[in-house]
């Protein structure tokens, strides 16, 4: 029965995104976030439909007609950089496991669909598009657990998706779309439209506590802070966030509290010290290898893990016990710092530095202007998204995880969008000033509130 659902959904989805870029680019996303194929156990379980969206968005690409146009900022750029960082990295690397080649593999294919975002989108509805796609397909996972957990009052133990990771990834991913559920529930004209976004929100929000994620907890209460420093009825949201407690109370198990109360004591936690001893181990690599790095997952190799490991009392000011075992990066700034070296690292973080300078720059040029509210908006839930990622990363191997890139690509687009937007608007103030008809060049209605 669900292939049969599927197969109707697909149908329609494959011939419009045979036709037009933007629509390819969303079935692309909504294949890499949502990852249907996990839910169907018939005939569509084996369809590579990622694999489909990729060669329908090539086949767009040559039908579609529409003008498209790179925009090289340095989002795009450092984004470039880092893929080429760690194509080079992977072939002069000192690993040969499969996994290696799978996530260059990987890396490339979210660069590429970047590239396809960039080209696809630039209008307002485009980006809107966009955003719904991929807060929908990303927070599904999150609104699944939920209702599971509000189900078994608690019992449920979260299994995430093979495309999500483990229950921390799941916490992560849902922080970082809650911030664009609520700005879509806000720039829906349809009070049913809105009530649907508020209820996934919550949900997702459930399927957060469900993860028992501690880094999770962390997040969410400073994502929480960052909202209601924002919004601009803070009563609202004190007593929304005191209601989300109660309801916290109820719901959660005896162990759910046991395993946050650990924050207290983390030095003494063999999860969080073992988490230590990894970012070490990615350290000596760097060190050895400050250009190159070890490649990808190259401290996941065990023939790599021995040659390093004694090295390790070389960083014996950080006191940790000697790993016993093979370990994950488990931070995207120790990930990128073994497997693309100090230079990779460098890249990395100046990427997301570009990221913060983007959202300032938006909000920047949408000051004081009514109609570009929802610009400033989705810039702030980009902001909100990004330290959510930054904190929640640092003990998280996800620095190649595809939702970020989809989303500071769309970030990228926005701000593209916005600067030809107040151009024309400038030469509008021009043409007037010379007595001639400005309409030509006046905003469109692309501009206008989505329904």
């Amino acid at each position: 029965m669900r292939d049969i659902i599927l197969a109707a959904v697909l149908l329609p989805m494959i011939y419009s995104s045979s036709r037009f870029i933007h629509i390819s680019v969303m079935f692309w996303i909504w294949t890499a976030l949502a990852a249907p194929s996990a839910f169907v156990f018939g005939f569509l379980s084996g369809i590579p439909l990622n694999k489909i969206a990729v060669t329908l968005s090539g086949i767009s690409l040559i039908v579609d007609r529409t003008k498209k146009k790179m925009f090289f900022d340095s989002i795009f750029f450092l984004h470039t950089m880092l893929v080429v960082q760690g194509v080079v990295s992977f072939i002069f690397g000192i690993t040969d496991m499969t996994r290696s080649a799978d996530l260059m593999d990987r890396v490339v294919k979210v660069w590429l669909l970047a590239v396809f975002i960039h080209l696809a989108n630039r209008s307002r509805e485009q980006i809107h598009g966009i955003v719904v796609v991929f807060a929908l397909s990303a927070g599904v996972h999150g609104v699944l657990e939920g209702f599971k957990y509000i189900l078994t009052l608690g019992s449920h133990k979260v299994v995430p998706s093979l495309t999500i990771g483990d229950n921390n990834y799941l916490a992560v991913t849902i922080l970082m779309i809650v911030p664009f559920l609520l700005y879509l529930a806000k720039y829906s004209t349809s009070k049913y439209v809105q009530a649907a976004f508020f209820i996934t929100t919550f949900m997702s929000l459930i399927g957060l506590v469900a993860t028992a994620s501690r880094g999770g907890l962390v997040s969410g209460v400073l994502l929480g802070s960052m909202m209601l420093a924002r919004s601009k009825r803070k009563a609202v949201g004190v007593m929304t966030a005191i209601a989300f407690a109660g309801g916290l109370l109820f719901l959660a198990p005896a162990s759910w509290w046991e395993r946050m109360d650990t924050l207290k004591s983390a030095e003494s936690d063999g999860s969080f010290m073992s988490r230590v001893a990894s970012w070490k181990m990615n350290a000596l690599v760097a060190l050895d290898r400050p250009f190159l790095g070890g490649g990808y997952s190259a401290m996941e190799d065990p023939r790599v893990f021995r040659d390093y490991l004694p090295q390790f009392g070389m960083l014996d000011f950080i006191p940790t016990e000697l790993p016993n075992t093979i370990l994950a990066a488990h931070s995207i700034y120790f990930q990128v710092l073994g497997d693309l070296g100090i230079v990779g690292f460098t890249i990395f973080i100046s990427m997301l530095a570009s990221c913060f300078y983007s959202v300032r720059r938006i909000m920047q040029m949408c000051k004081g202007q009514k109609e570009l509210e929802w610009a400033t908006d989705l810039a702030a839930a980009m902001q909100q998204m990004l330290v959510v990622y930054m904190v929640g990363g640092a003990a998280l191997s996800a620095s190649y995880f595809e939702l970020f890139y989809v989303q500071i690509s769309v970030l990228s687009i926005l701000r593209r969008s916005i600067m030809e937007n107040t151009s024309v608007r400038g030469a509008g103030r021009t043409l007037a000033v010379r007595g001639l008809d400005s309409s030509a060049v006046a905003p469109t209605s692309a501009w206008q509130r989505p329904s």
